[in-house]
């Protein structure tokens, strides 16, 4: 009896390494398989990255063309200072002309640089409305004297390459910006996939209170997320990289800060929408128990042939 139960173990024991055994080369098998599998798909998307199409993003505009957009800035500001709140609201609605004065062999394009129509409106808390129509009104609000004397004039000529970057700019009138973001979008040199990204480096400076200037490093984030149709997305965020501990510089550097979407047709050479938007909080700006929320939002696009002004969108539409 005790010889055939130590056989039986036995043979019992020799089975389990079997198996034991087969489901090791098993599994070895199926690693060396999965390792091969990724082996091969690593190679697919490495073949894929290569057979993606490139783009060349670059302006292209013909001399004498009348470049106009309608440019929408809207911003709403609440703040709480020793237990007051209060809330601002302003609305910029703009209309933006590229006169093109030349286009070399070279593809520089040079142009003036105006602002044909503008109508703006402020609102604080406890206080009077104001209103600026430049096509109504002729004596405008002292807060918007300096923007009314600018209007339908040339502003600066610009020389662009046709990526965007700036090389020559000669100023004629004191700048007005209505709104968030520079006149152009820089952009690579050389074609681009979606996926890749790019940045310009940028200096920020922001006036403090004892009359000094704090000059903050950042960047202009760019990235090529998709093309269809012929129009590209493109994704823009501002990095900043000078360090910000002081909650008053911080309240300023919020409003100069850059995040949405530009849209821009590769086959005509021009944009066709763009939109910003901020939504930024600061504690402790003005004592200890102080609160900033600054909410902001930039568009830009093209007008229709004949149209000149925007309908006028309301300032509580800064608030998402």
């Amino acid at each position: 009896m005790k010889r055939r139960l130590s056989f039986t173990t036995l043979l019992a024991l020799g089975i389990v390494a079997t198996l034991f055994s087969a489901c090791l080369l098993a599994a070895r098998g199926e690693e060396k398989i999965g390792a091969k599998a990724k082996s091969v798909t690593s190679e697919l998307e490495k073949a894929k990255e290569k057979l993606a199409p490139t783009y060349r993003l670059a302006y292209q505009q013909k001399a004498g063309e009348m470049l106009r957009t309608r440019v929408v800035h809207l911003a709403t500001v609440e703040t709480k200072i020793k237990g007051v709140a209060q809330t601002t609201k302003s609305r910029t609605v703009s209309t933006r002309l590229w006169k093109i004065r030349a286009v070399d062999a070279q593809g520089n394009i040079t142009f003036d640089h105006s602002v044909e129509h503008v109508e703006m409106w402020n609102s604080v808390e406890g206080r009077q409305e104001s209103h600026f129509d430049s096509a109504v009104d002729k004596m405008p609000p002292a807060e918007f004297a300096t923007v009314a004397q600018s209007v339908g004039k040339v502003l600066a000529t610009i020389k662009i390459d046709p990526h965007g970057r700036i090389l020559e700019r000669n100023n004629a009138q004191a700048q007005f910006n209505p709104g968030i973001g520079e006149v152009t979008i820089p952009f690579p040199n050389v074609p681009v996939k979606a996926g890749n990204s790019w940045s310009i480096p940028d200096e920020l400076k922001l006036p403090l209170e004892d009359g000094t200037i704090k000059k903050v490093q950042t960047r202009q984030q760019y990235r090529l997320e998709k093309v269809e149709a012929g129009v590209a997305t493109i994704t823009l965020e501002t990095q900043v990289l000078t360090p910000i501990n002081d909650p008053k510089v911080q309240s300023q550097l919020v409003q100069r800060l850059q995040r949405g979407t530009l849209k821009f047709d590769v086959d005509a050479g021009r944009l066709i929408h763009k939109q910003m938007d901020i939504d930024e909080e600061v504690f402790g700006f003005s004592g200890n128990d102080s609160h900033m929320q600054y909410l902001a939002r930039f568009t830009e696009e093209p007008l229709k042939e004949g149209e000149q002004t925007a309908k006028t969108p309301s300032a509580d539409a800064a608030k998402r």
